[in-house]
Formats: C-alpha cells, structure tokens, sequence
C-alpha cells in the first residue's frame, strides 16, 4: 500500500513541475524574462531530485537487489541540491535585477558542506532524509533573507516587487516549517512510541511542509506567468497594430506627397515654367526663404531672386502669398 502511494504522489508532483517548465517556458520566449528562464532550470532539476528519491524509495520498500548505498544515495541528492541551489540563486538575483554576487552561494555552498561531511561522518543513515531536508532548507531560508535586504534598494514596478515580496514571505514561513517539522520528527523518533512507527515511515518518504511550499510556489509561478505572458502578448498585439497604423498612414502621406508632386509638374506644366524655375517653386511652395532656396540648389541668392521673378511674371502675381493662392486654386480644378 505504500508503495502505491509514494508512486501515485511521486507522478503528480512530476507533472505538476512539468505543467510549470511548459508555462514558464512559454512565458521566457513572450516576456524574455530571466525570472522565467532560470524558473525552468529550477523544475528541471526538481524533476530530477523526484525522481531520484522516488526511484530509491520504491528500490529500498521493495527489497531490490538494485538497491544503492544509503550513503551513496544522499551524496547524490546533495550535488542536485547544490545545483538547484545555484539555480535559486540565479532566481533571486533575476528577482533582485542584478548579477548574482558572490555571497549569495555563500548558503548554499555552506548547506552542501555541512551535508557531505554529516554523511560521510556521524549522520544515521536510518535518518539521514530527513535531516538532509532540514538543513538544506535552511540553505534557502538564508536565501530569502538576502533578498529581503536586497530588495529594500529595488526601484522596480510596485506589480513585480509585491509579487516577488509575496512569494519569498511564504518561501520564509514555509522553510521554518520545514526545518521545526525535521526538529519534531526527531523528538517523536527519540521517544521510540510504537503508535508513531507508521508517521515516521510517511514522514521520512514525505516532507509535508516542503512539498506544501512546492505545491504553492508552483502555482503562483504558473499564476505569474500566465498573467505575464498575457500581458507580453497583448503589448505586443498593441505594438503590432500600432506598427500597422504607422505604415498605413506613410503609405497616406506618400500617396498624399505624390499627388502634391504631380499637381506642381501641372502646375508648371501648365505656366510653361523652366526646369529650373520648377524647382525654385516647389521650394516656394515648401515655405522656403531665398536664402534657403540658394543652399539648396547650390546657386547665389541674386539668381534665386532673378528665377522668382520670372515666376512672379508668368503668374501675373508680385508676392509669395498670391502665388500660394493661385496654386491653392488650380489644385481645387
């Protein structure tokens, strides 16, 4: 009966992590948010803790002649706990908006330390899980201290910080817990009560307040980044449409511009202008000063003058604005 419950919980916390690599993943590529992307690296290696312990739980009750080391199994479990410690640590900083800094491995590396000499020193093996659990979360529960005094100097959105602040809060309370729930297992186990054998098996196989702390950080993760990628994608449908806009009104003002082009080649057209008076004249009618004009076309103010002139005769008019006006009236045609 056992077995089968250690299996079936086992399979559900491995899908739960893999529900939250695929949105978490999903998220990274709409957001491109590291939060998301050291948050996969993180399940990835949870995957791989489960189903160690799974695999040499279900060996160690079944009497397996595969069976590992005791000792063996636990050097194990604390190099993926160094990994996934490295992990959290690229999490925070991510959290923090900065590199991770050197001190910050400082716990985890401490945890990992403690553990491997613990193993191949004085730790029972008999008790060796839950007591490995126990200090490791404290590993994470320093963790969450840093970032407690790191994100005072965080000048960030109010929406990340809360749910940033939220999330390592509960990881704080969560991993207390853990660490008093190892303290009572080895109250309860030092009594040697028969009526709390079958407690001891459960809670050396399962760490309720750690696997609480997975199940509730894993669904605000989800929580989180499902929102996050709904709001990514609707920027970037906004992005999009606003792209489209600006094209569709260049496209209006080119069209507008080419027409405007065609009406002064009438215009001149229709005025017998010269070439070079036609170019005078779309500078004319850009509001152009003579001096301008004469910078533009690399020729002296006095020809600029000069070509006005004729203009000016051509169109029986003597000053810009009734040339304006007489443009302004064939365009009208």
């Amino acid at each position: 009966m056992q077995e089968i419950f250690v299996y079936i919980y086992n399979i559900l916390f491995i899908i739960l992590y893999l529900w939250v690599i695929n949105v978490a993943g999903y998220a990274y590529k709409a957001t491109g948010n590291n939060f998301f992307y050291y948050a996969v690296l993180l399940y990835v290696i949870l995957i791989i803790d489960s189903t160690t312990a799974f695999s040499f739980d279900i060996l160690k009750m079944s009497n397996s002649w595969l069976q590992i080391n005791n000792r063996a199994y636990c050097l194990i479990r604390i190099l993926i706990y160094l990994i996934g410690g490295c992990c959290y640590v690229k999490l925070m900083s991510s959290m923090l908006l900065q590199k991770p800094r050197f001190f910050f491995y400082l716990p985890i590396i401490g945890v990992t330390l403690v553990d491997i000499v613990a193993v191949l020193g004085f730790y029972n093996n008999f008790d060796t899980s839950i007591l490995q659990r126990s200090v490791q979360d404290t590993g994470i529960l320093f963790l969450c201290l840093i970032y407690a005094i790191y994100s005072k100097k965080l000048n960030r959105d109010i929406h990340y910080k809360q749910n940033y602040d939220k999330a390592v809060g509960l990881t704080a309370v969560l991993m207390i817990l853990s660490v008093i729930e190892g303290v009572v297992f080895f109250i309860i186990h030092g009594l040697d009560i028969p009526a709390f054998s079958e407690l001891l098996s459960y809670m050396k196989i399962i760490g309720f307040n750690e696997d609480l702390f997975s199940i509730i950080i894993s669904l605000l993760i989800i929580w989180f980044a499902k929102k996050e990628e709904e709001i990514a994608n609707k920027n970037q449908l906004e992005n999009l449409v606003q792209q489209k806009m600006n094209q569709y009104q260049a496209m209006i003002h080119e069209k507008e511009n080419a027409n405007e082009e065609n009406q002064v080649i009438d215009f001149c057209k229709y005025y017998k202008m010269t070439k070079r008076e036609s170019e005078i004249l779309r500078l004319v009618l850009k509001g152009k000063k003579n001096q301008e004009i004469a910078d533009a076309l690399f020729i002296s103010v006095g020809t600029v003058k000069s070509h006005i002139y004729s203009i000016y005769k051509k169109l029986a008019v003597d000053r810009r604005s009734q040339l304006m006006h007489i443009f302004m009236e064939y365009q009208g045609k």
